[in-house]
């Protein structure tokens, strides 16, 4: 699916990669900025064990409704992923985001500067006055169905980039 939103690419971000300088638009205010104590409800835990399977539990499943209208998003336990794939994705993960722009750049999702796609990489420059911006990278892509994927948007870099995803993508 491809959108027609004209995206800019973001030549701060470039800077701070370079320089390490987080553009001061990116930076909270002091005074806006959570309280290390302040008490912060728990991001709600969903087990899909609870919710699969002929006996699934009614209330897991009101529990998940919960978190997608109060929260939006929710943290998953009892998926049945092990601990070392998760491991290595996230490795590989950071290996790529710590790629110097120019590398990731190679996996726009971008169509010639002007429409977006929903596979591949993308920062987001959102221009707002007054307002503390959201630091926003990401790289998204599709794994089933098997045809639908854009391998040449899929990094090379770091090499077990591919390998890793593949081994993944049963499991999910």
């Amino acid at each position: 699916m491809e959108g027609t939103t004209k995206k800019e690419a973001s030549p701060e971000l470039i800077v701070h990669e370079l320089s390490g300088v987080v553009p001061a638009h990116y930076v909270m205010p002091p005074q806006d900025r959570p309280s290390a104590g302040a008490a912060a409800a728990p991001i709600p835990v969903i087990d899909l064990g609870r919710l699969s399977g002929p006996n699934a539990d009614a209330q897991e499943a009101a529990k998940l409704r919960s978190a997608l209208e109060t929260w939006g998003f929710f943290m998953v336990s009892n998926h049945g992923i092990e601990t070392s794939a998760m491991d290595a994705m996230m490795n590989v993960s950071r290996e790529f985001f710590r790629k110097p722009a120019e590398e990731k750049q190679k996996y726009t999702s971008l169509i010639n500067g002007e429409r977006f796609r929903v596979q591949g990489y993308r920062n987001e420059l959102v221009k707002s006055d007054g307002l503390t911006l959201n630091w926003s990278h990401r790289l998204s892509l599709q794994i089933e169905p098997e045809d639908a994927r854009s391998l040449h948007l899929w990094p090379n870099h770091p090499e077990t980039f591919r390998q890793v995803i593949w081994f993944l993508a049963p499991e999910t």
